[in-house]
């Protein structure tokens, strides 16, 4: 008996080959009934990985920190609720006056570190905290000591508790002639539908986490849009028709 699954209506490839590694994860647990746990995931893998789960009636539960964090892992086949996280991840912490995301990601990268093992990364008031596998804790705290010149003492948290701060968006509306993400992309970063489709066709733009590269895809109401250098939005939804029969859409951005 084998697990069941399609993965056919992904389009991003890297984003299947990345749900193929978590499921062969999910499979040894299905084969051996024993408690099994994956590198970090975003939340569409996160989806994928649970639908499969639910439909082959295998327990599963996601951890990263925090119930807000975006990248979590799986642990499967458990045997107690609620989990110990520090079991499964640690979350490191330092105090960083000028360090920001992309600087904490860069420099775990710089060591080696794999970006599945790195979960969320939160930056809020010089104090930095981040989330990683279990395993690779103590190997970044006495390794990295430097982030942008700026020197750090990591600590590993007892517990494995990740401060999010909270997410704010300015909310916006626009007239749009159809739905297809061109469009939209164009009306969301207020330039040209050919711009919009030179940012997708160069794959800078993800919905969902995926990686669209159709600039004809059609978005559904309440559809999250990455744009490189340009941020993240959410499509909330079609408030009605214009007497042209443009779509009013609500959306927001977030800061």
């Amino acid at each position: 008996m084998s697990l069941e699954y399609n993965l056919n209506f992904i389009k991003d490839k890297a984003k299947k080959s990345n749900i193929k590694k978590a499921i062969s994860i999910l499979e040894r647990g299905f084969y051996t009934n024993q408690e099994v746990s994956s590198f970090f995931l975003d939340p569409f893998e996160r989806k994928v990985i649970g639908d499969i789960a639910r439909k082959n009636n295998i327990d599963i539960v996601f951890i990263g920190g925090n119930d807000k964090c975006e990248r979590k892992i799986f642990v499967a086949n458990y045997y107690y609720l609620p989990l110990e996280e520090s079991n499964y991840i640690k979350v490191l912490t330092f105090n960083g006056s000028e360090i920001k995301h992309p600087d904490v990601l860069g420099a775990l990268v710089h060591m080696g570190i794999g970006r599945n093992s790195i979960g969320d990364i939160s930056v809020l008031n010089g104090l930095v905290e981040f989330a990683v596998l279990e395993e690779e804790a103590n190997f970044i705290k006495y390794n990295l000591s430097k982030i942008k010149r700026e020197g750090i003492k990591i600590e590993i948290k007892e517990e494995s508790k990740l401060i999010k701060e909270k997410e704010d968006y300015i909310s916006s509306t626009s007239f749009i002639s159809s739905v297809r993400l061109d469009n939209i992309v164009s009306s969301l970063i207020n330039s040209s539908r050919a711009k919009a489709k030179i940012l997708i066709n160069n794959r800078l733009v993800k919905v969902d986490h995926q990686t669209i590269t159709d600039p004809s895809y059609n978005l559904d109401e309440g559809a999250m849009i990455s744009i490189r250098r340009e941020g993240r939005f959410i499509f909330d939804r079609i408030k009605g028709l214009s007497k042209k029969g443009n779509y009013h859409i609500e959306y927001r951005k977030l800061i």
